[in-house]
């Protein structure tokens, strides 16, 4: 019941408070050195992205939004429905948008077009009426900054080596660094078969059947990989997997790229009746990928290529699950997935344990 369910629930609410510190407190700060409205706008940015990823996993979440300065403060909150989560969400991406600053020299630090891109991915999650016009707005928004640009399909590994990342594609990234008693992640642990280790997110045949009808496509040397009999992913890769002395995990992880945006983009224009539109959007990362363009031409056929493009593009960058998710694909085209229940982790039972107002349980636990 604990595991990754307590953890990132803990550890995304440690973020949470975090920024509502810096929000409440960097304002008073005098300090002329002090960029305030770049930093509060980080953290606005990061809060929306935070309370965001908790209601993807969990559904209704506890919208806290001021810090915690007294023991007598009220610690038992009830969660918020999904309409009030995402009022809060998209207020918070908002005035991030409003203070960040335009140039981002360092993908590590949120900037307006993450908080575009963001606003983008949420409107689409959310999927209210009016939310594919919003959606498609914020990424022409992104698409129009001419910081942004797909790096050439020759160099698309650049986009996850070390020493080759914030490329001009990428909008935001999780810098981090050759320690991991600091700061790293494990990733290449749960993805690299080398000596000793049994990797546990490995690709199943599906996407390799995909890639294979197009042997030619550029993005298979970063994408899928084959050792000791298995494949795997390389893009989280720091050394050959026969190699047992592993590098220092600390390639950075995107977590948006102009590539996704401009298949949202596709999306939006296909599911406002402009398909046409859409389809040189979809054939613009084809092309790149060095791939024939689309056949399709339909709106539900060009629904369907979208989301296999983004299979395929997006492949190991934690995408794929949320976007079976938010179209309603998730249960149809995930076998093991029997009960749909399950697409949401329960609240943490400790938490529960600490606060009896998180109640009731999300169903089927």
């Amino acid at each position: 019941m604990q595991g990754n369910v307590g953890d990132t629930w803990r550890e995304l609410y440690f973020a949470v408070h975090a920024c509502n510190d810096v929000i409440e407190n960097v304002p008073s700060i005098k300090d002329p050195a002090l960029n305030s409205a770049q930093i509060v706008g980080e953290a606005y940015f990061l809060r929306g992205m935070a309370f965001f990823y908790l209601s993807r996993f969990y559904g209704k979440i506890p919208l806290i939004t001021k810090p915690s300065k007294s023991p007598n403060t009220d610690f038992n909150v009830a969660r918020s429905e999904l309409p009030a989560v995402y009022e809060q969400i998209v207020a918070d991406l908002l005035q991030a948008e409003e203070l960040l600053s335009t140039p981002s020299v360092n993908r590590a630090r949120a900037s307006k077009g993450a908080a575009r891109a963001m606003l983008a991915k949420v409107y689409l999650y959310r999927n209210a009426p009016g939310d594919y016009q919003l959606a498609l707005t914020k990424t022409e928004q992104v698409m129009a900054d001419q910081q942004y640009s797909l790096v050439d399909g020759k160099a698309y590994s650049s986009l996850f080596r070390v020493g080759e990342q914030n490329t001009p594609e990428t909008i935001f990234e999780l810098s981090y660094r050759p320690s991991r008693a600091v700061e790293a992640h494990s990733l290449e642990r749960e993805t690299v078969p080398y000596p000793n280790n049994n990797p546990r997110v490995l690709p199943d045949q599906k996407i390799i059947n995909a890639f294979n009808e197009n042997p030619q496509d550029l993005r298979i040397p970063i994408s899928v990989g084959f050792h000791n009999n298995r494949f795997y992913t390389l893009k989280y890769q720091t050394a050959p997997p026969a190699e047992a002395a592993r590098g220092l995990q600390a390639n950075n992880v995107i977590i948006l790229r102009l590539a996704d945006v401009i298949l949202m983009r596709a999306e939006c224009l296909n599911e406002l009746n402009r398909t046409i539109e859409a389809i040189p959007f979809l054939n613009q990362i084809r092309n790149r990928a060095g791939i024939a363009p689309t056949t399709a031409t339909s709106p539900a056929q060009v629904r369907l290529a979208i989301e296999n493009e983004r299979f395929l593009e997006l492949a190991f960058e934690g995408q794929r699950w949320f976007d079976l998710v938010r179209t309603g694909r998730a249960v149809e085209l995930i076998p093991q997935l029997t009960n749909p229940d399950r697409i949401l982790w329960p609240v943490p039972a400790r938490d529960i344990d600490l606060n009896p107002n998180l109640l009731p349980q999300n169903p089927g636990y």
